[in-house]
């Protein structure tokens, strides 16, 4: 699993933008949505739901967001 997509899915939660989050993160919207869908993939559960005016989490999404901060917290402590 890459830290570099919790990341993303982390921001895209926190701004409800997936755009916004690739550009915080130096990404092309579509390299940032391209990412998110992987590690949806990845994990077998759709953690965003998306339409063309706007972005929620969804349930498994907001399970999911704290083990996701917390596993980034570590990373970052490790580093």
């Amino acid at each position: 699993m890459n830290t570099d997509h919790l990341r993303l899915f982390v921001v895209a939660a926190e701004t409800l933008n997936i755009s916004e989050a690739g550009r915080q993160l130096g990404l092309s919207p579509a390299v940032a949505g391209a990412h998110l869908a992987k590690l949806e993939r990845e994990l077998d559960a759709d953690l965003l739901h998306r339409s063309t005016r706007k972005v929620t989490i969804s349930l498994e999404g907001t399970e999911f967001l704290p083990y996701e901060r917390e596993i980034l917290a570590q990373v970052n402590t490790a580093l």
